[in-house]
């Protein structure tokens, strides 16, 4: 196992915590469950792969957090059955005051939209997305916002 992977191991298991700051849920509650593979790869040699619940693709750091936003919207164009996310170590994200993001690489994360927006719904159920501002709900669910919008009682 490379460095890398094993920071993104550490990063997988710290966001599978469970968390008095989100009510008991952990950042991911699915993270510590989910068959996982990371690939370093070139930034613009993604192909997703079925089989894994995310694959993780570790892309050179000096890409910028804008830059990385434009290949995700590449990707996710170009593949209809997967979503992709960037998770940018100069971008720190924030779940109601916990750091969601791995702070040190620059990452494209690649789901099946058909299992991840399960899983969302499956949460939609719960409190998980009442901890999470309207801004970053919006940013990070995209089309499944109408679907899993937190309840605003």
């Amino acid at each position: 196992m490379t460095e890398k992977e094993a920071y993104i191991h550490e990063w997988v298991t710290e966001v599978s915590k469970e968390r008095k700051e989100l009510g008991g849920f952990s950042v991911c509650p699915y993270a510590s469950s989910a068959k996982i593979k990371i690939v370093e790869t070139s930034i613009d040699n993604i192909v997703p792969e079925s089989g894994y619940d995310v694959v993780i693709f570790v892309v050179d750091d000096f890409w910028k957090l804008d830059q990385v936003q434009k290949w995700v919207n590449f990707y996710n164009n170009k593949y209809d059955y997967y979503k992709f996310f960037e998770d940018c170590a100069s971008a720190p994200t924030f779940i109601n005051g916990v750091q969601t993001n791995n702070k040190r690489y620059n990452l494209i994360l690649c789901q099946s939209k058909k299992k991840l927006t399960t899983f969302r719904k499956k949460l939609s159920k719960t409190k998980y997305y009442n901890y999470w501002t309207e801004a970053y709900l919006h940013e990070v669910l995209g089309e499944d916002y109408e679907l899993v919008k937190k309840d605003k009682k």
